[in-house]
């Protein structure tokens, strides 16, 4: 009796094929323009395989910019283009209280340096 294994797809492996089915981009020839082959991306895909990080790299240097920073910002869990007053807004108060006392830190040692450089009034 054969035995079968049900093998998970990777968290990176679904959303690349999800990026391909969202922004109508055809397997063939992205496996063709980034120099990998049919047969891998497709194991990639169905969670059969897994790419190094050059061939996966290859893969989204040839795809276009907009579902490149889709496919990244899902794996990564936050927009690549979200401005730092937003991320801060969307902080946890304990996070808010670090960035502000790391610009405070920052800003004093600056003070000080910025006092040490200054001539003494004569």
């Amino acid at each position: 009796m054969q035995t079968f294994v049900k093998q998970e797809i990777e968290t990176h492996q679904k959303l690349f094929g999800e990026m391909l089915d969202r922004f109508g981009i055809s397997a063939k020839p992205l496996a063709e323009r980034a120099g990998v082959s049919e047969v891998q991306l497709s194991r990639f895909r169905n969670g059969k395989t897994d790419l190094g990080a050059g061939k996966l790299m290859a893969l989204l240097e040839n795809v276009p910019q907009e579902a490149r920073e889709w496919y990244l910002s899902q794996l990564l869990g936050v927009s690549l283009k979200t401005s730092l007053r937003s991320q801060f807004l969307s902080a946890s108060a304990k996070e808010k209280a670090e960035v502000l006392n790391l610009m405070a830190d920052w800003i004093e040692s600056r003070d000080s340096t910025e006092t040490k450089l200054m001539p003494e009034a004569v």
